[in-house]
């Protein structure tokens, strides 16, 4: 059984540089992706209709491929948080959290996209709306 990463609140500032990098680019896929979903759609419709011509095709091909490839760089980014035993509550808010402890007690260092440092805390299970100041 492989055991948790916990942070303390300065292990987690110091990870915010690459993580900032990470969570911003969580974010601009989660919300870029329903665009190119629908685009794919109407690409699809467009090449399935009697007059659909091969460029319909190429289009809908191009499509999907910049909904799979958008997907693959969302899965990556989501992995590289997971391996840093970092939690991503809120992709298109850029909302994660650190496992920690205070006091004794297991708690999350809660931090959102847009913020200078991790300066909030909650426990388990409280969520955004939980959160303390540090």
């Amino acid at each position: 059984m492989q055991r948790l990463r916990t942070y303390t609140v300065d292990e987690a500032n110091r990870e915010l540089p690459r993580v900032r990098r990470i969570v911003a680019q969580i974010a601009e896929l989660s919300a870029l992706l329903p665009e190119l979903e629908d685009q794919a759609r109407i690409a699809e419709y467009e090449s399935k209709r009697p007059a659909g011509s091969a460029d319909d095709r190429d289009r809908h091909q191009q499509a999907r491929d910049a909904v799979s490839g958008a997907e693959l760089e969302l899965l990556k980014a989501v992995a590289s948080l997971n391996g840093m035993g970092i939690q991503l509550k809120g992709p298109l808010e850029g909302l994660i959290d650190f496992p920690s402890y205070r006091n004794g007690e297991q708690i999350e260092l809660c931090w959102k996209l847009g913020e200078e440092r991790v300066e909030h805390w909650h426990r388990p299970g409280e969520g955004f709306a939980g959160r303390k100041k540090i």
